[in-house]
């Protein structure tokens, strides 16, 4: 005979949902992920921010305003001419970083320009065989798309890039106004010359003058700068030479001073007690 199926255990059904109720999912987290300040829609924002300076900047003018102990107002001056040249600084190199990637691809283009032309009129000067007249043409032509390579390189980069090779729309018959050309050389001619000029001074000049630590007018800066440093020291002499005078007029009124009581005690005093 057989044996009857034995019925399942309730007891372990209960137990084994209990388990797996138990259990739960995991979930993460998304209010715990707190994004940088400097986080954007698409990209993350420039950081050269200027709030909290401009902040900080305030907040020492207002507390300069108020009556403050001789030393506390010493030492906020300090932290405000601190803070102004920090923010100064930051502004520079904001404007400097917006240039840049504002420039960066007219100079990418027109030095690619310059590579080619340069090395087409080398190619050209190689190449020639005429008269002397004809290879000083090309060698002239060679320097001069030397200096637009150098040009489109090393123009400062803190400053509004001037296109050397600008192009311009043809409005001809036949043709459509949209097709542009490459117009003749123009860009900014005082600094093709210094570009020129650094040029035969070395590289480290270039690099001096792309990183903006010379201008157009640096010459000129160099001569006042000359001029003025002797007359500076001159003016301190001077100070010191009528501080000194001032003394010696002092200590003489003083001893005149002296004198004249020395003088009348002993015109006077010698009678009283006869």
């Amino acid at each position: 005979m057989a044996t009857k199926r034995q019925a399942p255990d309730e007891r372990a059904g209960q137990s084994s949902n209990a388990t797996h109720q138990s259990r739960k999912r995991f979930k993460p987290n998304t209010g715990s992920f707190v994004p940088p300040e400097n986080f954007g829609k698409k990209s993350f924002k420039k950081a050269h921010t200027t709030n909290a300076i401009k902040s900080n900047i305030r907040s020492l003018r207002r507390l300069l305003e108020r009556e403050l102990p001789a030393d506390v107002r010493v030492e906020k001056e300090r932290a405000l001419q601190t803070a102004e040249r920090e923010l100064a600084a930051t502004e520079k190199a904001k404007v400097r970083s917006d240039l840049i990637s504002r420039y960066h691809k007219p100079r990418f283009f027109e030095r690619q320009k310059a590579e080619r032309r340069l090395k087409q009129a080398r190619k050209a000067l190689r190449a020639c065989e005429g008269d002397e007249a004809e290879r000083e043409k090309l060698g002239k032509e060679v320097d001069e798309y030397e200096v637009d390579l150098n040009y489109a390189l090393f123009f400062p980069l803190d400053e509004h890039y001037v296109s050397l090779y600008p192009t311009r729309k043809r409005k001809e018959d036949g043709e459509p106004a949209t097709s542009e050309v490459e117009g003749k050389r123009q860009g900014d001619k005082a600094m093709w010359e210094l570009v020129r000029k650094c040029m035969a001074e070395g590289k480290n000049r270039l690099e001096q003058l792309r990183e903006g630590k010379l201008t157009q007018n640096d010459d000129a800066e160099e001569v006042d700068h000359a001029e003025t440093k002797p007359t500076q020291g001159k003016t301190k002499r001077e100070k010191t030479n009528s501080r000194m005078e001032v003394r010696e007029q002092e200590q003489a009124t003083k001893e005149a001073i002296e004198e004249n009581d020395g003088s009348s005690d002993d015109d006077t005093g010698g009678g009283f007690f006869e």
